[in-house]
Parts: structure tokens; sequence; C-alpha cells
């Protein structure tokens, strides 16, 4: 598979410490005296192989995955007769995990996480070669290289969109292809039909409002460009804000709604529909849904505004490697997770994740006839795209002001305009220290 490169920025020295320094980290291990040794020294050593692989991530330490993983692991030591060695942590604590690692030079191997928070070490593998013999989406894979290189392989590739209960959708006209005109008209009849009823149990509250950019993508505003200006508070964006303020002021969306809480409310029949990565229909059966719900989840592709296309945000999973010493086996191990087809369905079946690579999508078992992954695949995933700062060290950062930006509006704490505005000025802040 080729890609052709977006531009990208470049990752500065500022962006090594805004990626360290965002964490407070590098004043805490000064003050706790700790040593460090060059973080890219092993990566000027050249690719090479070792016997004991270092697996950094989350994935053996969470109960939905661990299974699939395990089998997985064990799959690939008996192929290789290589031993892999897990260092566990949560997921929320992968950046502050990884910068450790890099801090005091003992990242070395394959990790989970964000990735991002590695690039300005200078410690990490392009990993285009990988990339290269896959079936990918195009549009997310070329969205995450910075300067034409690649330091991630996605092992599930898709986006956060919109799902709906298929029942109700039928009823009341729902379908892909729809405006946002046409989209809140719709809203308005399943309120009128039943008061009750959420139609759309939007995000409105953090810490998942940054699912505000879909919507101010949709309607022609960047947010923030490849060439890291930022573009919130222009005509495009406030009008999407607007919009989306609009639907719940007319009681179409609930306010106070985090996307944990649209699950619960999805699963019990009280919500039409909310935004979701492709694991939707398995969320309804674990927040105590019917099993003719679950069945009936149907995905939907995003409305649009004016004729421009529409996106959703990047969702997905998947591994990086260091450079350097152990290159070789690192990059052998992501291969092999990411193309392998034994590999894919154990992570399909456990965990209800379909392989990011269509070819080996096409090959495991079951996943041909499972109509709500593959109605996501064609309604959410072909319409999904990175964030410009998705690549960059501080991309928590911008999500967590994003969010903090749009629940002060929808909370009416401000004006649309004011409100992103201010919004504007934050953002253009935490890329100053990314140039």
């Amino acid at each position: 598979m080729s890609h052709t490169p977006v531009p990208s920025p470049s990752v500065s020295r500022r962006g090594v410490l805004a990626g360290f320094g965002a964490l407070s980290l590098l004043g805490a291990l000064g003050a706790a005296g700790c040593s460090t040794s060059n973080p890219d020294s092993s990566a000027k050593s050249g690719p090479s192989e070792t016997d004991t692989l270092k697996f950094y991530g989350n994935a053996l330490g969470e109960a939905a995955q661990k299974p699939a993983w395990q089998a997985i692991l064990a799959s690939w030591e008996k192929e290789t007769g290589k031993s892999v060695k897990p260092v566990i942590y949560p997921y929320d604590q992968a950046a502050t995990q990884l910068t450790l690692a890099a801090k005091s030079g003992d990242f070395q191997g394959v990790g989970q996480g964000t990735w991002q928070v590695l690039v300005p070490a200078g410690i990490l593998a392009d990993v285009s070669d990988i990339a290269a013999g896959m079936s990918l989406p195009d549009k997310l894979i070329d969205s995450l290289r910075i300067d034409g290189k690649l330091y991630f392989v996605p092992i599930n590739a898709s986006g956060i969109g919109l799902v709906s209960d298929g029942r109700v959708a039928d009823e009341v006209g729902l379908t892909d292809g729809m405006s946002v005109e046409q989209f809140a008209t719709v809203l308005e009849k399943i309120k009128k039909q039943d008061s009750k009823l959420i139609p759309y149990a939007a995000v409105t509250k953090n810490p998942d409002l940054k699912d505000a950019v879909h919507w101010m993508w949709g309607w022609g505003s960047e947010v923030v460009t490849s060439d890291l200006r930022c573009t919130i508070g222009d005509a495009e964006s406030v009008a999407a804000m607007k919009w989306y303020k609009e639907l719940q002021d007319s009681g179409l969306t609930k306010a106070g709604v985090a996307r944990s809480d649209a699950r619960i409310l999805f699963a019990r029949g009280q919500a039409v529909m909310y935004d979701d990565a492709p694991l939707a229909n398995s969320f309804v059966k674990t927040n105590g849904g019917p099993a003719a719900l679950a069945a009936a989840v149907r995905p939907l592709s995003r409305p649009t505004h004016r004729g421009r296309p529409s996106y959703n945000r990047y969702w997905g999973n998947g591994l990086f490697c260091s450079a350097g010493t152990g290159e070789k086996t690192s990059k052998h191990f992501i291969s092999y997770v990411t193309t392998d087809v034994d590999a894919a369905t154990q992570l399909y079946r456990q965990a209800a994740l379909a392989p990011a690579d269509a070819k080996v999508a096409e090959r495991v078992p079951g996943l041909a006839e499972d109509t709500f992954q593959n109605s996501f695949r064609q309604s959410i995933t072909a319409h999904s795209r990175a964030a410009v700062w998705d690549r960059l060290p501080s991309t928590a950062r911008f999500d967590t002001a994003i969010g903090e930006g749009v629940a002060s509006i929808l909370a009416g704490q401000t004006g649309v305009q004011s409100g992103l505005n201010a919004l504007k000025k934050k953002v253009e802040d935490i890329l100053e220290r990314e140039r």
C-alpha cells in the first residue's frame, strides 16, 4: 500500500520538552536524583534482533482483552522461539509510564498507548515498511505521518461515529446521507412521538467533548491546520457550535451527558442514538441492554452541512517500537499482531475488535457475516480522520482544552463566539510550545 504523506509539522526541541513537561515529570525526576541515559543512543546502534521482547501496554491488564493477547503472545513465542516480557500499565497512565521509560533510557521494545510523547525523543522506529504491506485506510494513515515517517501501525482503525437503534431509525426515516437540517428534523420527529426519549444522546460534558471537533470539521473549519494554525472561532466553527448548542437547548440532546452515560441511556432504550466506537453493540450487552437492541444497533454516516464532506474522529489502537537494539524483533512482532489471521481472529472473537487491515479482515472467520462491523466500516471508518494534534506530544492537552472550552459554551457560561475565541487562545498557547 502506498501513501502520499500529508504536510505535517516537524517536532522541535520545544516539542520534546512539551511532551515531557506536560506530565510534570522532568522536574520530578530531577528532584529525585534519577540518572538518565541518552534516549536515542539505542536508535543510533542500528536495527538488531533480541531474544527477549519487552511489551509495554494496557491490554494484558484488561479483562476484555487479556485472554486474546495471552493467546497471541503465546503463539508468537512458539513461532519465533523468543520470549515476551510484559510491562503492564493502565491505559490512562500510558503517557506517564512511557515518558518515564524514555527519560530513563529504558524504553526498548514494542508499546501500546500514547506513542506521540516518544516521537520528539527520536527513539521510535519508522514502521512505514510494515504499513506498506497492509491494506489500511489511506486517509487515517496519512494523517498520522510526521515528516513522511510513520511511527504507529494500527491493529484496529476506525472512528467515533453515530450509532442508532435501527428499529426506530426505520420508523422515523433516519438514514445515511442526510443533511444536518434533515437530521434535526428527524430528531424533532422522535421527540414529538415520545417526549421521554432522548433523540440524540450526544456528548455534552467532559471528558469526551472533543467530539465537537468532528462537527466543526463538517462545517468547514480545520480546527488546527497542518501548519499548526488554529481556526477555532472562525465563522464555520461558530456556526457548528451554535447548531450543536441549539440541539441541546431544544431538548433534542441532553445536558450533562458523557459517553459512558450515553452508553447506559442507549442500552436502556432511553436514547435513540449516540456517538461511539465500533464496540457499540458490545456495550449494549455490558450495560444490561436486551439482545434485540444489540442486534439492531446500526451505524450511520454523519450528516453533512451544505454538501461538505462529513468526518468522524479517528479511534483505534495499535503498536509502535523503539529503533535500534531489538528493532528487527519488534517489527516482526508488530507485523505478526497486525497481519496474522489467527491473531486477528483472537481479538475479534474475544474482544469484538475487527482488524484494521482489510485483507486480513476478509479472512477472519465470521467477520464477513457481521452486519454491524461491516456497516460500521462503510458508514463510519471510511469517513474518519485523525486530528493534526493526534501526532503531537501534547495531544491530550489539545483535547482537554477543547473539551473545557465547549463545555463552558454548552453550560451557558459564555457565548459561542466569545467562548471559541477564548478557546482559540488556549489552543494557540499549546501550539506555540510545539513550534
